[in-house]
């Protein structure tokens, strides 16, 4: 009875590492969605006059990318087209996009079907939810 006993919890620890890490993110199949598709969302980012400019990612395997910028009334118009590096850890997607501009990293990034959600931080501050959308 005490091996059965010992038996049972040792099924019932390895039930819980599965369990537990069938949670985490899956950055490789998340990697793999980012860069076969442009991504286009409001991640912040206004002209000098402050206004809002949406943001169209693209984003390539080796860890570049381009952010073209287009008014929210003229998406058809790259105002502004800046070079980006990112990369993907643990379900955070961080974006640098240089001297100049604040580190934007999108926690909990999740992919389903044509929309990017997750928390914005900029520069590490809280700045609320965002989705983008895969054009």
């Amino acid at each position: 009875m005490d091996n059965v006993l010992r038996y049972a919890k040792l099924m019932f620890l390895c039930l819980g590492i599965l369990t537990l890490t069938s949670c985490e993110p899956d950055d490789e199949a998340t990697f793999d969605d980012l860069v076969r598709y442009g991504w286009a969302g409001d991640l912040g980012f206004s002209d000098k006059y402050g206004e809002p400019l949406q943001s169209g990612l693209v984003l390539d395997r080796d860890g570049f990318g381009v952010d073209d910028q287009c008014y929210f009334d003229d998406l058809n118009h790259v105002a502004f087209s800046l070079q980006v590096r990112w990369m993907l850890v643990d379900g955070v997607l961080s974006l640098d996009y240089g001297n100049g501009y604040p580190l934007l990293e999108i926690y909990d990034v999740y992919i389903y079907g044509d929309e990017l959600t997750g928390i914005l931080y900029v520069d590490g501050v809280r700045d609320g939810p965002v989705t983008l959308y895969r054009y």
